[in-house]
């Protein structure tokens, strides 16, 4: 017996209805709860200074007085937001949050269809796009995070995948997937490993000597050989050239970030948190997946889709798993399984014994109760993160500090974020994210350096995680070489012994801090301080109203990691 070839739901007038619905649901549910005044967060704030160079002519630099650096490991989003905002006059914060507002439209728009193609229900195909709708999206695009962006090329990739498998195994399609793959992973750099994991997925599904029921191809592996000749190509010359530019426009092969968070290491807890981060995400929707096993119509579809889960959960042993607010490194994985699984459900009316063989009269009370588990769904994705939005203290400080920009001022900071962004000031990034000497000398700041480079400005973040001695007897002591928070403690350290002034010590409590200290002499040294001093000061991580403990330093008393003060 044959087995039959693949379900695709027709697509009828009710779906387009639907399709309009989910659209107009999004707009209103994005008009109503997106906050365009909030400051992004401090990681996305870091992007959005390389966008905001670059809008304004001056390339992808970090700071004006540096060469070129790639601190932006979201390339393309970060390319797209500089473009946005110059072509349509708006700042860079807005500008992203208009480029992720336009990239999850287009996912919803996408998603409905794709998910009935691939012969999910009217039902269920919506219950995915509302799942979507409800998620993160807000709370990344408040953050102005570009994970939506990178989300939708992935998903567009794979279903492209899907369409070569399944459908039209021709030229044009294997180019669209590849360049799609190959957009992914100018998004995002892991987007380069999950193109490849598309592509194997694919090349399992369309393999028509194991599988003739899924797969319209005619000619066995030959049929494959239109996708695996895009894919050397276009990676090889169109990657090849990015490459090559990439290396030569910035003097390393790889983004600044990974000298830091990657470096060749492997983080095994990185894949405990991703595996977490996956599950959280998808709780209601992984239960779908094994039942496209129950029949041979949908076997194979579940087993592809788990060639591209599995493998993309566990590649994030590779970096660490440091900011990874609202899951976003796993979020660009969840409208690529939304699109799928519906399809998969197929499998309880397929199987050769149906599991689910209702009368119609009877299959209103299972609709009932499926209405109520796409709205427990929502409510549940919609309340697995929560966006504080505490940087608004940190932008009314640094908007104080940039009418000096001009001047060609710098800073050594520890909070990279807000502060550079509304500043405009040269900035060192004492943690090296964004500063290809600190990078590339062990991750470490030393004396030459910053003498070299003479920031009028220092600021650090003293927390819990700093040793119980540090405060006060540290600020004069050497951090030794294997601290962990090393940079910061040097900070101070150089601040300390190289004759700065303690313009304020902002906290919320005494273990919670940011040190300020200026360098006497130069010609705006008292308006700085001024602005340091003379307002009240909101702290970054919970925009408390803040104490100045500059006078009560040697008073204060150490604090207990992770209990705080004793």
């Amino acid at each position: 017996m044959t087995p039959s070839k693949p379900t695709t739901s027709p697509w009828q007038p009710a779906d387009s209805l639907i399709l309009v619905a989910l659209l107009a649901l999004s707009s209103l549910w994005i008009a109503i709860k997106i906050h365009w005044s909030w400051a992004p967060m401090e990681d996305a704030a870091m992007l959005l200074r390389y966008s905001q160079n670059l809008a304004a002519g001056h390339g992808i630099r970090w700071s004006l007085n540096q060469a070129p650096i790639d601190g932006a490991t979201d390339f393309l989003y970060m390319v797209l937001t500089a473009g946005f905002s110059r072509v349509a006059h708006l700042d860079v914060v807005t500008a992203s949050r208009w480029v992720n507002i336009l990239a999850q439209t287009a996912t919803i728009a996408l998603l409905y269809p794709a998910a009935r193609r691939l012969g999910g229900s009217r039902l269920l195909s919506a219950a995915a796009a509302l799942y979507l709708i409800a998620g993160p999206f807000l709370n990344l695009t408040d953050s102005c995070f570009g994970t939506p962006l990178f989300a939708l090329f992935l998903m567009l990739c794979w279903c492209m995948g899907l369409r070569y498998a399944l459908h039209r195994s021709s030229w044009p399609t294997a180019l669209f997937m590849t360049l799609l793959g190959l957009i992914a992973g100018l998004t995002r750099p892991e987007g380069v490993l999950t193109a490849a994991f598309i592509l194997i997925a694919t090349l399992y599904l369309a393999r028509k000597d194991r599988v003739p029921h899924v797969s319209l191809l005619r000619h066995g592996f030959t049929g494959c050989l239109p996708l695996i000749t895009s894919y050397i190509l276009t990676f090889g010359i169109l990657g090849g050239a990015y490459f090559a530019w990439h290396w030569h426009y910035f003097g390393y092969p790889l983004p600044n970030p990974f000298y830091v968070k990657g470096n060749g290491h492997l983080y095994p807890h990185s894949v405990e948190h991703s595996a977490m981060n996956v599950v959280m995400l998808l709780l209601p929707v992984l239960p779908l997946i094994p039942l496209g096993w129950l029949a041979d119509s949908t076997r194979r579809l579940t087993n592809a889709l788990l060639l591209v889960l599995i493998p993309f959960t566990l590649m994030w042993v590779l970096l660490a798993n440091t900011n990874n607010h609202f899951y976003r490194f796993q979020y660009a994985i969840v409208p690529l399984v939304l699109v799928t699984s519906p399809a998969l459900v197929r499998g309880l009316a397929d199987a050769p014994q149906p599991a689910l063989s209702l009368s119609p009269l009877r299959r209103i009370p299972l609709i009932l109760v499926t209405g109520l588990a796409i709205l427990g769904a929502m409510f549940y994705i919609n309340r697995l993160t929560v966006n504080l939005y505490t940087a608004w203290g940190m932008r009314i400080f640094a908007e104080r500090l940039q009418p000096l920009a001009s001047r060609g001022y710098t800073m050594a900071v520890t909070e990279a974020g807000a502060l550079p962004l509304y500043s405009q000031w040269n900035t060192i990034d004492a943690l090296g994210l964004n500063d290809a000497y600190v990078a590339h000398h062990h991750q470490r700041l030393d004396d030459a350096y910053l003498d070299r480079t003479h920031p009028e400005l220092i600021m650090v973040h003293v927390d819990r995680s700093m040793p119980s001695e540090y405060l006060p007897g540290g600020l004069a002591a050497p951090p030794a070489d294997d601290d962990p928070r090393y940079n910061a403690e040097f900070l101070n350290f150089y601040a300390s012994t190289h004759g700065y002034t303690l313009a304020a010590t902002w906290g919320a409590d005494q273990c919670n801090l940011h040190l300020y200290w200026l360098l006497p002499g130069f010609a705006d040294y008292a308006t700085v301080l001024s602005a340091i001093r003379d307002h009240t000061y909101n702290f970054l991580d919970d925009a408390y109203l803040s104490h100045d403990y500059r006078n009560q330093m040697e008073s204060i008393r150490p604090c207990a990691a992770p209990e705080g003060p004793q």
